[in-house]
């Protein structure tokens, strides 16, 4: 129980002023006794017992009426959340609010959001009792701090509204780690709003082992979690892959996928419409839905042969979450997909050339160079897509420039050179010495992520042939990059170094027979290849898709927001909307990331291990219930001080006797007198 005036607690001791009272009111009487009394005094022996014991509980209500008269005017709150929280005053409250695409599932006869009841449920809580010197905010899509002024300021700041962004739990509770430790605050309340996604929490994370250490190191960090983990129901997302346009004489074509996920559970199909609207041409295709959802692979929609670029929407009619029922798409011609492979070994740079020089659909405009080391001044920095490294690492120029070209969103892959090469360092990374099979046993794959990057499934589902992979010798690598594939002996096949912008991967076998079986086997290698010039061709294309988070527009100063007509947002927080932004000739669609459409809500056992070792309690609520967390309890009190004194009267009333007398009167005075 807690308390809104704990200070009023103080008069708790008020308590004992009727037993005071009647003790003193006893040391008025002196006892005399008195032979004629002596008689009566044995007569009424027998009824002193239960005289006593209503004057007992005549009392023991003037103490309850007391006591419940000061409970009252204490004004104690009733929670499931308080048991936690004691008698003391938080000296700052923390609220971290995830505003991801998926919060905005709402409860549709209530009209409220997760996001809104969070907001509203912890602003009346925090209005109710005493949240500090300092209200702090800490929201997902900016990831920074903010001092609110009052509770209610919550519910009108414009960072508490909406995004289509994602949620970073851990990055957020290190803000508050790092806030706590440079202010050295006290006693603090940490509130976090969550709907508990996968991809918010991350809770196979290494980083959450430090976390909690660190605030297992601080005193007096209470967290609290509103925990929106019911799932969604009667929800369609909807969401585009592999937007084209085909030029066809004088005509030309969209080419696109549309993919509709269903979320509500059901198994009976339905119709839906699907609406596609180009330059305010609106068409509309019906689809039937079936367990998971539908799809329409390879839809076709013309347009004017004249319209080199636009823009699109396709949506979806209305559900429990209006920010997945539509997608922006932005179309463009496609670009010239140019790779350049730097090589001084004549044949390891044709198995390059030939895995790189058909392209994965013969309409588009394709180019591979192979040139010596000794000429990677002739290459066009600004139209090339993807850089094949098969020499000793650059230093100097060409390392800035290779820098550079990865900065500006492109992709360079590195294979080791020959013997020697070993020194250089590039990316935080360096080659180490080559590792040779023995005769009798080759290097086989232990282990490769196949959910995502250059070696995922393929669309069907199924796996590339890396467990036929022969590698006879590799090269060791130094750095800090993230492993893609690892060899049975845990040295890594292929690793990406973590970057801004861009890729860069390191590849540490070469292709030819007499490194490994990559060209010979050549479908895991042709499709990582490609899959790498596509990466690298999406920042030449004058049209591209981006997934909504802060400095997603960064690359740009002019950026102008086109759709939808309703943005109101400032220029700082563009990024965090979806909808179309034009620069020039160039185009962006911002939409919600594929995690928040397919991403599962992480058990509440696996949450609550994060906080294990903390002062920490989850709160588990629905959306659209917009009840008080915590109520007043001083009626409750006032109604018991009422009883108390009502049932105190009753028992003060006199009780009626069949025979009275003075003496007898005088004998139930116990034998007084004054």
């Amino acid at each position: 129980m807690s308390f809104l005036q704990p200070l009023v607690l103080i008069a708790l001791p008020l308590m004992a002023l009727p037993v005071l009272i009647h003790l003193i009111n006893q040391q008025r009487h002196r006892t005399i006794p008195w032979a004629a009394m002596m008689f009566l005094m044995r007569a009424k022996r027998m009824s002193r017992g239960m005289a006593r014991l209503r004057h007992l509980l005549i009392l023991l209500m003037r103490v309850l009426a007391v006591g419940a008269l000061i409970f009252a005017v204490s004004r104690p709150l009733s929670g499931g959340w308080l048991g936690s929280v004691g008698l003391s005053k938080p000296d700052a409250t923390l609220i971290l609010l995830d505003r991801s695409a998926s919060m905005e599932m709402k409860d549709l006869q209530a009209g409220e959001s997760k996001r809104t009841t969070a907001l509203k449920r912890l602003a009346e809580l925090l209005e109710q009792g005493d949240y500090g010197t300092h209200l702090i905010l800490i929201d997902s899509a900016t990831g920074q701090m903010q001092e609110v002024d009052s509770p209610k300021a919550l519910l009108n700041l414009p960072v508490t509204e909406a995004s289509a962004t994602s949620a970073n739990i851990p990055a957020m509770l290190e803000t508050a780690l790092a806030y706590l430790k440079a202010n050295e605050s006290g006693r603090t309340e940490i509130w976090i709003c969550s709907d508990l996604k996968e991809n918010d929490w991350d809770v196979h994370s290494g980083r959450w082992n430090a976390i909690r250490e660190a605030f297992a190191e601080l005193q007096g960090v209470h967290h609290f979690l509103l925990a929106y983990a019911d799932p969604p129901s009667s929800n369609l997302s909807v969401r585009l892959e592999n937007v084209q346009r085909w030029q066809r004489g004088s005509t030309a074509e969209l080419i696109l996928d549309v993919i509709v996920r269903r979320t509500d559970g059901s198994s009976g199909a339905q119709q839906i419409p699907i609406a596609f609207e180009v330059n305010n041409v609106r068409s509309v295709v019906e689809v039937e839905l079936d367990t998971l959802g539908a799809s329409l692979q390879g839809h076709r929609i013309p347009i004017d042969g004249k319209l080199s670029s636009g823009w699109g929407l396709v949506s979806l009619p209305g559900d429990a979450n209006p920010l997945d029922n539509r997608f922006f798409f932005v179309f463009a011609e496609p670009p010239v997909r140019k790779a350049v492979i730097v090589s001084d070994d004549a044949k390891v740079g044709e198995a390059f050339r030939r895995a790189l020089a058909v392209p994965i659909d013969n309409r588009l405009k394709h180019r591979v160079d192979v040139i010596p080391v000794n000429r990677v001044a002739e290459i066009d920095w600004e139209r090339t897509a993807l850089l094949v490294w098969q020499a000793a690492l650059p230093r100097g120029l060409v390392a800035e420039q290779i820098t550079h070209f990865v900065n500006s969103g492109r992709v360079a892959m590195f294979f080791p050179p020959g013997p020697g090469g070993a020194g250089e360092q590039l990316f935080d990374s360096q080659w180490g010495d080559w590792h040779a099979s023995n005769s009798d046993q080759v290097s086989k794959l232990s282990w490769w992520r196949g959910d995502a990057d250059l070696l995922a499934h393929v669309e069907s589902g199924e796996a590339l042939p890396l467990n036929d992979l022969r590698t006879y010798r590799y090269r060791t690598l130094e750095g800090t990059g993230t492993p893609l594939a690892r060899f049975d002996d845990d040295a890594p096949l292929l690793t990406r170094v973590a970057t801004d912008h861009g890729a860069v991967y390191f590849c540490s076998t070469l292709p030819t027979a007499q490194f490994s079986s990559l060209e010979r086997d050549g479908v895991a290698f042709y499709v990582m290849l490609q899959r790498a010039l596509t990466e690298g061709g999406l920042a030449l294309a004058m049209a591209s898709q981006r997934d909504a988070e802060l400095g997603v527009l960064a690359d740009r100063e002019q950026w102008t927001s086109v759709a939808p007509e309703e943005e109101t947002a400032s220029l700082s927080t563009h990024g965090l909307h979806a909808g179309i932004y034009q620069d020039d000739t160039h185009w962006v669609a911002v939409n919600r990331s594929q995690a928040e459409d397919t991403a599962k809500t992480a058990s509440l056992e696996a949450v609550d291990v994060l906080f294990d070792g903390l002062s920490y309690r989850r709160i588990d609520v629905d959306v659209g219930d917009t009840s008080a967390l915590a109520s007043e309890l001083w009626r409750i009190f006032l109604i018991a001080m009422a009883l108390a004194l009502i049932v105190e009267a009753v028992l003060s009333l006199p009780s009626r006797k069949t025979e009275s007398s003075p003496l007898m009167d005088l004998a139930t005075a116990d034998g007084r007198t004054e």
